[in-house]
């Protein structure tokens, strides 16, 4: 059973891992090579010059600790960023002016630890820096230096400020698509669960390189050249084909054009914009072998990938439909067998047969039987024959009517055409926006009516239902309340048609419209999995 209670998108965790590695890896490489160093190494290659400059020399001093402080520095700039200002800016709510001058403060801050403060840190090891008091005479209580012979506390800071913009463009960036994954409805989880699947591989693909040439374990440039104009193709060819195309083969044929068309475009577009990083090394020949290897190697490794995972991939694709699906049929449900609408049906029917006898009771408890059979057989299938539905919006309409039919202020006016109608459609599609009319239609103080339009023709479902408006008392507890299951309707027509529905709704004069245009849903569409 896949767990999907609170998955979150975790860029930032992954991108946080990411960079400790690298310090780490950095930080042993430095001590690596001071315990692989001999004195006489240390001597020649280190001490010289600060004997010359008659200054005292240790490697850890000298060199090892001003590595490393670097390092931390800019570790502790890292999660400066991430952890104080960052959060400060994405968190919903209207900031103030002063968050963000506080947050430009703390940029330039860390532009000048970034800057000057690790380049000197850095080049701690010159004596020559030292040595010169022409040149020490600029340095400032807090540090200052610059790679170029030195010259002032701000030398770097260019270097600094363009480096910090762009990780705060980076960093923008992120957040937004973190905010727009976990604010979308239409399969969140699978969303996630795949950016999440991807972070975690460019955090190992950008440890590794740097672990390799901090450790020289490789030297050949052409490798890294290799590294980074092969590796992202596969990568993208890897998660394209098992959680875009593959799950959308199904049981059929897999030479099929709308599975190999996207197949064979999307490998040669990723390793067309990744061969750049051949430089010298790109020719034709290089790309279409590469490409070659992305068919006939990593698309067959996918496919086996894909099939031993996937009832889990499937399962997950899936899993949010069914979850908003159950979501919206417990809410029409509630909607349906509540305590209101159940002693409203029962009170109607009782008034009924005082004034009129028992043919009205008997054709109103009819009808009331008919739409609880119908939630309780029909609303467990995915989809059902129109005319069912049809059925079961008119028995809610007539069921309405025995309740207003004795007020001359109160019309009810529908007009439901079949013809066309040979379709199927999700049950309990339409009823939500009949249920709003007389929810929110009716009054018994003022002139009220609803007007029910509903038809077909040869590509479309179309469906509108108007109402009148009323001024909510101030006291009611839905005043505050949208419309039942409205939001619910929404989540499944994305789920179902993909953006392919067209759904208005607003009002519009005295009237409460609500217009909806689905696309007709046959059979052997079913059969195909094309819903």
């Amino acid at each position: 059973m896949i767990k999907i209670k609170n998955m979150k998108v975790r860029w930032r965790e992954h991108e946080a891992v990411l960079i400790i590695m690298i310090a780490a890896i950095f930080i042993a490489g430095y001590t690596v090579q001071m315990l692989s160093l001999t004195p006489q190494q240390i001597k020649t290659e280190y001490a010289v010059d600060f004997v010359r400059a008659n200054t005292t020399f240790s490697y850890f001093g000298r060199v090892l600790l001003p590595q490393t402080g670097s390092i931390l520095f800019l570790l502790l700039c890292y999660f400066w960023i991430n952890w104080l200002i960052v959060p400060r800016l994405s968190s919903p709510g209207k900031k103030s002016v002063g968050t963000f001058l506080l947050a430009a403060l703390q940029f330039l801050v860390i532009v000048y630890l970034t800057g000057p403060l690790v380049n000197f840190i850095s080049f701690y090891i010159n004596p020559y820096y030292l040595s010169n008091p022409a040149y020490q005479s600029y340095i400032p209580l807090t540090f200052g230096s610059h790679p170029q012979p030195y010259k002032n506390s701000f030398g770097g800071i260019g270097e600094a400020f363009t480096l910090i913009f762009a990780y705060a463009v980076y960093a923008g960036f992120r957040e937004a698509v973190i905010k727009f994954m976990e604010a979308r409805e239409s399969r969140r989880t699978y969303r996630i669960f795949i950016l999440n699947q991807i972070t975690v591989f460019l955090a190992v693909f950008f440890a590794a390189p740097v672990f390799t040439s901090t450790f020289h374990l490789v030297i050949n440039p052409a490798y890294y050249n290799g590294y980074f104009a092969f590796i992202p193709p596969v990568l993208l060819t890897f998660t394209t084909n098992t959680y875009v195309l593959f799950p959308l083969k199904g049981e059929r044929t897999f030479f099929r054009w709308q599975l190999t068309a996207p197949l064979l475009l999307s490998t040669f577009i990723y390793m067309l914009f990744f061969s750049m990083f051949l430089g010298s090394d790109w020719s034709i020949v290089t790309l279409l072998c590469c490409w070659a290897v992305l068919l006939f190697v990593i698309s067959p490794i996918s496919w086996l990938d894909f099939q031993q995972r996937k009832d889990k991939i499937l399962q997950l694709r899936g899993v949010e439909k069914e979850l908003v699906k159950s979501k919206a049929d417990l809410q029409f449900l509630r909607s349906q067998i509540n305590p209101h609408f159940l002693f409203n049906a029962l009170n109607t029917l009782y008034g009924t047969a005082l004034v009129e006898g028992s043919k009205n009771t008997a054709e109103g408890i009819q009808k009331l039987g008919d739409m609880m059979r119908f939630m309780l057989h029909e609303n467990n299938q995915d989809f059902i024959r129109m005319d069912k539905e049809i059925e079961y919006l008119r028995n809610y309409i007539a069921l309405q009517k025995l309740r207003t039919q004795l007020s001359p202020d109160i019309s009810v006016d529908e007009s439901i055409d079949e013809h066309n109608c040979d379709c199927l459609i999700a049950p309990m599609l339409l009823i939500p926006f009949i249920e709003n009319a007389f929810k929110h239609g009716i009054s018994l103080k003022e002139r009220s009516w609803i007007k029910i339009r509903l038809g077909c023709d040869e590509e479309n479902i179309i469906f509108e239902v108007r109402n009148s408006v009323h001024q909510k008392q101030e006291n009611d507890p839905e005043r505050e309340h949208s419309g039942i299951g409205l939001k619910n309707v929404q989540e499944r027509l994305l789920l179902l048609f993909k953006g392919k529905q067209q759904f208005i709704y607003g009002i519009e004069g005295d009237e409460f419209v609500a217009r909806l245009t689905i696309p007709k849903i046959k059979e052997r569409m079913i059969k195909v999995k094309l819903f």
